[in-house]
C-alpha cells in the first residue's frame, strides 16, 4: 500500500478522533471536512466527475459553477475549489457529504471507511442507488421531439423479468462483477470525458458535459430521404422546431418508454446528417451512464463502431469481440451476458460499415465465431441477444426494414442560442463573437447549414481572421460557401508554413490535388470512410502523411481507417480538384456536368464496395476520370453540394484567385456553361430547379445568370420546401433579369413563411401568377401583398393565397388595394380565416374594381349575415362570379377530393404546413353548410370528402398518440 493510503488509513480508524466525531452533537460537517481537506483532496482527484455532476443535479453547483469547474486543470484544481465552495455554508457540506455517501463505490475503500467512521449516522439505512433524473421542465441540454411510430412486436416480458429490469429488483451482483462494473465506469468516463473531434480543438469547448445537441424523434423512416441528407435536414427543420416544440424530451429518456406505451424499446435508431453530432450523442449517453447520471437501468455499457468493425477480417464472437475492446470485463463475461436484458449497446455510424448487412449466416450464441457482417446482423436483428437494447446511429441514407426499429430518431443540431453559444466559446470574446455571428447571420447563405457544429467549427476558423481582435478589419469577409471553404484550407495550409512543415506552395499543390482526386472518386462511388489499401492505390503513404495540421482537411481515426473532416471538406475537395483539371477548350465541361446531372449506370451493376486505384491507362482528364468512378443513376441529388462548390471555384478560377493550383485558362468555360444552364432551367423544375438557382448564386457571374433568368418563364417550386438560403437564392436569380415577366411562380406548399415572402416582396409584382398556397402565412403577407397589388408595375391576373391565416384584418387590406389595382383577374381565398368583420369593405371596394372576375372564398367562417353580403354583392356585380359553398361547384368539390388523395399518398405533407388545422377547418364549414339548390351529386361528393377528412385526422390524432 502506497505511503499516503497508510496515513489516510491510520488517521480515519484512528478511535479517539471517532469517538470525538461521534460525541459532537450536532456534527459539524463544514469543521469535518476543513479538518479532512488533504484527505479529501487524494481520495476524490482521480475522479471528481461523477461527484461534480451530483453536486450539479442536486442544485448545489450552479451551470456556470458546473461548467467552470469541468474546464479547471488539473483536476485536483477542480476538488480543491469545490472543497471551498461546499465549505462555504454548513447545509452546502451536509449535501457534499450525502452526495460522497451515494457515491462511496466510486471512490477507493479508504474513503468508505473514513465515510462510515466519521459520519455513522449516515449508515443507518442503504444508500438507496441513484436514480435516472426526471426530464426537466425546462431542457438546457440535448432534446428529444418525438411522435411514435409503428411499433417493433417484441415478445411479452414475463412480469419477473420486467421487475428485474428496474434497479430495486435486481439479481444480486458478485462481488467480481461489481468490482469489474466500478472499472469499467471509471474506464469509459475516461475515453468520454472529452469530445472525439478529429481535432485538437482547446480554443472551443471540448468537455461533453458542455458540448450537446438538440435530438427529435421521429415517428418512422420517411425522413430517410434520398436527397443530400443535411440539404434535406436544413429545409425540414424549421417546420419541426415550430409544428411540434410540445413533444421534446431529455436524451436521458431516450429509451424510456412513453406514457402509452407499457415497455421500453429495444431497437433504436440515431439517424442524422454528417457532421451533426450522432456519435457525439451516443458518447454522451456512454458518458452520463459511466457517471451513474442516466440510463441506469442498463447495468452494462457496451459500444462499437462501425468503423472499427469494418477492420475485423477474421472470425469472431461476440464474446472475442467485447473481450478485446475491455480486457477488464474478460474475467466476469459469463455472468455479464447472463443478463441480457440488462444490456445497452452502442453500435456508430452504420453508414460507414464497410460490408453488406446481407446474411445468410445468423448467430445464436456469443461464443459462436462469425464473420463480422453476420455478427451486426444478428444484433440488429435480435438472434444474438434479442434481449438487449440495441442503439444505432447512421445517416440517414442507409435503407433498412421498417420494422426493424421500434423507435426513430433524427439529430436536428444546433439551435439558435447553441450556435451562439458555439461562436463565443470558439472565440473567447463576447465582442469578436458577436460580429463574427452577426456577419453569418446577415448572409443566409452561410447561415444555412450553422446547425451542424462542425460547420460552426469551419465558419469559424474561415471568418475569424477577418474579426481581429483590435482595429477595423482589412479585408472583406467571405460571402459565399465557397468563398468560407476556400479561406478555411487557406487558412490551414497557412498554419502549415508557418509550423515549418515543408511549406513551399508547390508542395501544398500536389497535396491538395491528390487529395482532391481521392475526395472526388469517393464521392463518385458514395464513400467517406476510407482505408490504407484505398490510400496506396491513390499514391498516398499511410504511414508518412504530413502532421497533424491535416487533421483539419483529412485525418486517421484509427488503424487503418481514414475520413475528410467533415463531407462539405470532401465536397469542396472534389470540386476544387474537378475545376483544377478542367479543359475548358473542350467539351470537358458540358460533358462532365451531363454525368452528374443525369447519371450514366456503370458497367456490371452495382458499384464496389471498396475503392479501386484509378486506372492507369484511362487519358488524362476530367471526363474520362469521371466516367470510370460513376456509380450508379442519377447523380445530381447526392452531388448538390459538390456542384454549388464546382461552380463557385470555377468562378475563382476564371477571376484568377486559384493560379497556385490550376494553369491559365486557354478559353472561356462561363459561355457553354450559361447555355447549358440556360437549357435546364427552362424545363426543369422542384428541388432539380432550385439546385441550378443555387448553382448561379454560388457562381456570382451576374451576366451568366441575367442570360438564365431572361429565358425563365416559370419556376414551379410547387411542395418543395424552401429556407432562408433558397429564398436568398431564388431572389438572386430573378432579380438579375429585372423587367422579365414571369408566367407563373409557384411557391405553393413550401412552407417559406414570412421570412421568406419578406425576400421575395421586391420581385412578386412581375408575375402573372403568384402561388403562395399553405405557406404559413400571416395578414403581414397579405400587407405585403396589397402593397404589391397597389403597385403601378403590378402585374399579378391570378393570386392564390388559400390556407394561410390571413385573417379578416388582412382581406380588408386585400379588398382596399383592388380598388386602385388594374391587373387582377382572378383571387383565391379558401380557408383564410375570415369572418364577417372581413367583408366590412368588400362591397365598396370590389365595385370600383374592373378586372376581377372569379373570387373563391370558401372554406371561411361566414354567418348568414356574411353570406348575404357575398349575396348581395354577386347581384349586384354580376361579370363577378363569386364560389362561397363548396356544394355550388363541382370542380372545387373535386379539388379538394383530389388535395385529400395527395395528403394520404404523402404524410409528410402533414407536418410541411398545417394541414391538419386547414382539414378541420373544410370539415366544419362542410358539417355546417346548407345548400337547398345543390344538386344530389354535390351532395354526395361532400358526404365523401367529409368522410375522407374524418379518416385523415382520426389516424394523424392516433398517431400522435402512439396508437397507429
Amino acid at each position: 500500500m502506497e505511503e499516503w493510503y497508510k496515513e489516510a488509513w491510520d488517521i480515519a480508524t484512528n478511535d479517539k478522533l471517532t469517538c470525538a466525531i461521534k460525541m459532537a452533537a450536532p456534527l459539524d460537517f463544514t469543521r469535518l471536512i476543513q479538518e479532512h481537506r488533504e484527505l479529501l483532496l487524494r481520495w476524490v482527484e482521480p475522479n471528481p466527475a461523477p461527484l461534480l455532476r451530483l453536486l450539479h443535479d442536486s442544485g448545489l453547483l450552479t451551470q456556470p459553477e458546473y461548467f467552470s469547474l469541468l474546464e479547471t486543470i488539473p483536476k485536483s484544481n477542480q476538488v480543491i475549489a469545490l472543497l471551498d465552495r461546499v465549505c462555504s455554508k454548513p447545509e452546502n457540506s451536509q449535501k457534499f457529504l450525502d452526495a460522497l455517501w451515494e457515491l462511496q463505490e466510486a471512490y477507493c475503500p479508504e474513503l468508505q471507511h473514513w465515510l462510515e467512521k466519521s459520519c455513522p449516522e449516515k449508515g443507518k439505512g442503504e444508500p438507496s442507488p441513484r436514480q435516472p433524473e426526471p426530464p426537466p421542465k425546462t431542457p438546457k441540454r440535448a432534446l428529444l421531439k418525438f411522435w411514435n411510430s409503428k411499433k417493433y412486436k417484441l415478445p411479452a416480458v414475463p412480469a419477473d423479468e420486467e421487475k428485474s429490469n428496474d434497479l430495486t429488483f435486481r439479481r444480486a451482483l458478485s462481488r467480481q462483477l461489481k468490482a469489474a462494473l466500478q472499472n469499467h465506469r471509471r474506464s469509459l468516463l475516461t475515453r468520454t470525458e472529452k469530445l472525439c473531434t478529429n481535432v485538437d480543438d482547446t480554443e472551443t469547448c471540448g468537455h461533453i458535459e458542455i458540448r450537446y445537441t438538440d435530438l427529435l424523434l421521429s415517428d418512422n423512416p420517411r425522413s430517410a430521404s434520398s436527397s443530400h441528407d443535411y440539404l434535406h435536414l436544413a429545409s425540414r427543420r424549421a417546420r419541426l422546431y415550430s409544428l411540434h416544440a410540445p413533444r421534446r424530451l431529455a436524451l436521458s429518456q431516450l429509451f424510456s418508454p412513453l406514457p402509452e406505451e407499457s415497455f421500453p424499446p429495444r431497437r433504436v435508431m440515431l439517424s442524422g446528417a454528417a457532421g451533426i453530432g450522432k456519435s457525439v450523442a451516443a458518447q454522451k449517453i456512454i458518458h452520463d451512464w459511466a457517471l451513474g447520471a442516466a440510463f441506469q437501468k442498463a447495468l452494462c455499457m457496451l459500444d462499437f463502431s462501425f468503423r472499427e468493425l469494418s477492420l475485423i477480417r477474421t472470425p469472431q464472437s461476440l464474446e472475442d469481440l467485447i473481450c478485446s475492446k475491455h480486457v477488464h470485463l474478460s474475467g466476469v463475461l459469463p455472468e455479464l451476458l447472463d443478463r441480457p436484458g440488462e444490456l445497452l449497446v452502442i453500435l456508430d455510424g452504420l453508414d460507414e460499415f464497410r460490408h453488406s448487412l446481407e446474411s445468410k449466416n445468423p448467430c445464436f450464441q456469443s461464443d459462436q465465431p462469425a464473420h463480422i457482417k453476420d455478427l451486426v446482423h444478428s444484433l440488429l436483428y435480435g438472434t444474438l441477444l434479442p434481449k438487449a437494447t440495441i442503439l444505432v446511429t447512421s445517416r440517414p441514407s442507409v435503407a433498412l426494414p421498417e420494422d426493424l426499429f421500434d423507435r426513430h430518431v433524427i439529430i436536428l443540431g444546433f439551435q439558435e442560442q447553441q450556435v451562439k453559444d458555439y461562436f463565443f466559446r470558439f472565440f473567447r470574446n463576447l465582442e469578436r463573437a458577436a460580429d463574427v455571428l452577426g456577419y453569418v447571420s446577415a448572409h443566409e447563405g452561410l447561415a444555412s447549414l450553422s446547425f451542424i457544429p462542425l460547420y460552426c467549427f469551419i465558419l469559424c476558423t474561415a471568418l475569424g481572421e477577418f474579426f481581429p481582435w483590435t482595429g477595423e478589419k482589412e479585408a472583406s469577409p467571405p460571402s459565399t460557401i465557397t468563398e468560407v471553404y476556400r479561406q478555411y484550407l487557406s487558412t490551414i495550409l497557412r498554419l502549415r508554413r508557418a509550423g515549418g512543415a515543408g511549406g513551399a506552395l508547390e508542395k501544398a499543390k500536389d497535396l491538395v490535388l491528390q487529395l482532391g482526386k481521392l475526395a472526388y472518386a469517393g464521392l463518385l462511388r458514395g464513400k467517406v470512410v476510407f482505408y490504407a489499401d484505398e490510400l496506396r492505390g491513390f499514391g498516398f503513404d499511410p504511414e508518412n502523411l504530413p502532421g497533424t495540421f491535416l487533421n483539419r482537411i483529412f485525418f486517421k481515426e484509427k488503424d487503418e481507417v481514414y475520413g475528410f473532416f467533415h463531407l462539405t471538406i470532401q465536397e469542396f475537395l472534389a470540386a476544387l480538384y474537378s475545376v483544377a483539371i478542367l479543359d475548358p477548350g473542350t467539351e470537358e465541361l458540358t460533358s462532365c456536368l451531363d454525368l452528374w446531372w443525369d447519371g450514366e449506370a456503370p458497367e456490371g451493376g452495382q458499384a464496389e464496395r471498396l475503392l479501386p486505384p484509378p486506372d492507369g491507362r484511362a487519358a488524362a482528364g476530367l471526363l474520362s476520370y469521371t466516367r470510370e468512378f460513376l456509380s450508379g443513376g442519377q447523380q445530381w441529388d447526392n452531388l448538390q453540394m459538390f456542384s454549388r462548390f464546382f461552380m463557385g471555384l470555377l468562378s475563382s478560377r476564371v477571376q484568377g484567385k486559384l493560379e497556385s493550383l490550376a494553369e491559365g485558362l486557354t478559353g472561356d468555360p462561363l459561355v457553354p456553361l450559361a447555355e447549358w444552364l440556360g437549357k435546364k432551367a427552362q424545363y426543369e423544375s422542384d428541388r432539380k430547379l432550385l439546385s441550378l438557382l443555387h448553382c448561379l448564386a454560388e457562381l456570382r457571374q451576374d451576366w451568366v445568370t441575367q442570360k438564365v433568368a431572361s429565358n425563365l418563364d416559370e419556376v414551379d417550386l410547387f411542395k418543395v420546401t424552401l429556407n432562408p438560403a433558397d429564398c436568398a437564392a431564388l431572389a438572386y436569380v430573378l432579380g438579375c433579369s429585372e423587367h422579365k415577366r414571369l408566367r407563373n411562380l409557384n411557391l405553393s406548399y413550401s412552407n417559406m413563411g414570412i421570412g421568406g415572402l419578406r425576400r421575395l416582396r421586391g420581385l412578386l409584382h412581375r408575375c402573372e401568377t403568384l402561388q403562395l398556397r399553405y405557406n404559413s402565412l400571416d395578414c403581414e403577407a397579405a400587407a405585403i401583398e396589397a402593397e404589391i397589388l397597389r403597385s403601378p408595375r403590378c402585374q399579378v391576373k391570378r393570386l392564390l393565397f388559400c390556407g394561410n391565416c390571413l385573417g379578416s384584418e388582412g382581406v380588408s387590406g386585400l379588398w382596399d388595394a383592388l380598388q386602385e389595382n388594374t391587373t387582377l383577374e382572378e383571387l383565391y381565398l379558401d380557408i383564410t380565416g375570415i369572418t364577417d368583420s372581413g367583408l366590412d369593405n368588400i362591397m365598396d371596394s370590389l365595385m370600383c374594381n374592373r378586372t376581377l372576375r372569379l373570387l373563391t372564398i370558401v372554406g371561411n367562417r361566414l354567418s348568414k349575415a356574411g353570406r348575404d353580403v357575398l349575396s348581395e354583392l354577386s347581384r349586384r356585380k354580376p361579370e363577378l362570379k363569386i364560389i362561397s359553398s363548396f356544394l355550388s361547384n363541382m370542380g372545387l368539390l373535386q379539388a379538394y377530393l383530389d388535395w385529400v388523395e395527395e395528403i394520404k399518398a404523402d404524410q409528410e405533407q402533414m407536418e410541411s404546413v398545417k394541414n391538419a388545422d386547414a382539414l378541420r377547418s373544410v370539415l366544419e364549414v362542410l358539417e355546417e353548410t346548407e345548400d337547398p339548390g345543390a344538386s344530389q351529386e354535390a351532395r354526395e361528393r361532400a358526404e365523401l370528402l367529409k368522410k375522407q377528412i374524418t379518416v385523415l385526422l382520426g389516424e394523424e390524432k392516433a398517431r400522435e398518440n402512439g396508437t397507429l
